[in-house]
């Protein structure tokens, strides 16, 4: 039996003391649950040592178990900036990259951005997966993605895209909606809003003067663009990102609620592991990306 450890049953391994489980673990992996469990398994026969004690209901890891999790972030770690450096001479943009980016972005913004990114370095292969969640980026092998703010403390590197603004938005024909005059109308009418709610109230500025309406929606939906259909089918108002509201406006669809009332401004994030692990095609990703999204 040789001495090499199998990167991608270590990854696992550390996946499942993440996620408290294997169905969860092999989700966020997204393999069979039945092969993350093999490559588990291998990994204790590799190293002759138990590092799960498994239950019908629960995991944790053994001590030998948690020696080796102590050294897991470090090892694939400097084997994902190995991974990004390979293929690379002298600078120039070649290889494969694995993004993640909200579905609000990817659905809307991201298949234009990238075919354009493309022609400029077709050396450079792309893999765009559409997450709502953050994902680990380490864990889940991705070289970066765009994050809304404001983030968390971490040993990430974030570089500022632009900013975004939710828009309350409606359909053109849906009732009441010339008695809407200040925020504090808007409980006269059902909201569309998103499955993971807003947290603590809407918040709405005009000039120096705010409100925070209370939102909580008797229909939530699991992504903006659900959310947006809902409002094109009459359910109600949202408060809609400005990429996904202002295409609708502008061909009539929707119509502006209180436009001179607005949410706060967030910030929008391309996120990376380190600054150690920014290769030549992600550093001309990010710049085109930049390019692309401009500021409004």
């Amino acid at each position: 039996m040789d001495n090499d450890l199998d990167l991608s049953a270590l990854r696992g391994f550390r996946t499942v003391l993440r996620e408290g489980s294997f169905s969860a673990a092999a989700l966020a992996l997204r393999v069979p649950k039945s092969t993350l469990s093999k490559r588990v398994a291998d990994l204790e026969a590799h190293l002759g040592v138990r590092l799960i004690e498994r239950s019908t209901r629960t995991l944790r890891p053994t001590q030998e178990g948690e020696v080796l999790a102590a050294r897991a972030d470090r090892l694939l770690g400097e084997a994902e900036d190995i991974r990004r450096a390979l293929g690379e001479s002298g600078g120039t943009p070649r290889g494969h990259l694995r993004l993640a980016v909200p579905q609000s972005i990817g659905n809307t913004l991201i298949g234009t951005i990238a075919a354009g990114f493309r022609r400029l370095y077709p050396d450079v292969t792309l893999e765009v997966h559409f997450l709502d969640r953050a994902p680990d980026l380490l864990e889940e092998g991705f070289d970066g993605c765009i994050r809304f703010g404001p983030l968390e403390d971490s040993s990430q590197v974030a570089r500022r895209l632009l900013h975004g603004q939710a828009m309350l938005v409606a359909s053109p024909d849906l009732p009441g909606l010339d008695k809407l005059t200040r925020p504090e109308d808007l409980r006269q009418v059902p909201f569309v809003g998103l499955a993971a709610p807003w947290p603590g109230g809407l918040p709405l500025q005009n000039g120096s003067e705010e409100v925070v309406i209370p939102h909580d929606p008797p229909l939530r939906l699991g992504s903006h663009l659900a959310v947006r259909d809902a409002v094109l089918a009459g359910a109600g108002i949202a408060a809609l990102p400005g990429i996904v509201a202002r295409p609708n406006i502008a061909a009539g669809r929707l119509v502006q609620v209180l436009p001179d009332w607005s949410t706060p401004r967030k910030a929008i994030y391309f996120v990376y592991p380190s600054a150690q692990s920014v290769t030549a095609r992600l550093r001309a990703f990010i710049d085109h990306l930049a390019r692309e999204l401009g500021d409004d």
